[in-house]
């Protein structure tokens, strides 16, 4: 986590975002990161490659290779050691951030290209396309956005002490133990 602040430019000691999903922004959330790791995911593990594929300057794809490779979401790995030159691979913290690029690849795929794919994907084991859905571990039902409610993950309300006069919400068994996610209170959502 301290490699982490000083990547960012906090000062010693301070916290983190507390939101995760700017923490990831502060890590991966610029253009140039994004593109950079789905060539990642494609196979593309090279400097020259990724700067040839990308058309990007040789400067800013250092510094967005620099930075992945000190938060730990990509490794260099020499693969010729006169001069030594890297492979740029992805860490398991880099491959968690597959689901996250598969749901920006479906937004772009309904909204910028009225579903007609450019690229699709599919199961390696059997050609089968992918689609991108959130299940409840629990029930494997798929959850909508509407239907997903925000729990605050350092102060876990269990359903007994919740109020009779709490807003709506929705229980989720977690490791036994009943959990209850309240609703926001200006629009219902989880985020």
């Amino acid at each position: 986590m301290a490699v982490l602040r000083e990547q960012l430019g906090e000062r010693s000691g301070e916290r983190p975002p507390a939101c995760s999903i700017q923490a990831t922004l502060d890590i991966v959330g610029d253009r140039w990161t994004l593109l950079i790791l789905r060539d990642l995911f494609r196979g593309v593990r090279r400097f020259s490659a990724m700067q040839h594929d990308l058309g990007i300057a040789r400067n800013m794809l250092a510094d967005r290779l620099s930075r992945l490779t000190d938060t730990g979401v990509v490794a260099k790995v020499p693969y010729q050691h006169r001069p030594v030159r890297y492979d740029y691979v992805l860490t398991p913290k880099g491959l968690d951030l597959s689901n996250s690029l598969l749901a920006l690849m479906a937004w772009g795929d309904r909204w910028c290209h009225d579903g007609d794919a450019p690229t699709v994907l599919v199961h390696a084991d059997c050609g089968t396309p992918l689609e991108i859905a959130t299940r409840c571990p629990d029930c494997d039902e798929p959850v909508s956005p509407t239907r997903i409610r925000s729990l605050g993950g350092r102060s876990l309300i269990s359903r007994r002490d919740t109020p009779p006069s709490s807003p709506p919400s929705v229980e989720l068994a977690a490791a036994g133990t009943s959990r209850v996610f309240q609703q926001h209170p200006t629009n219902g959502g989880a985020l």
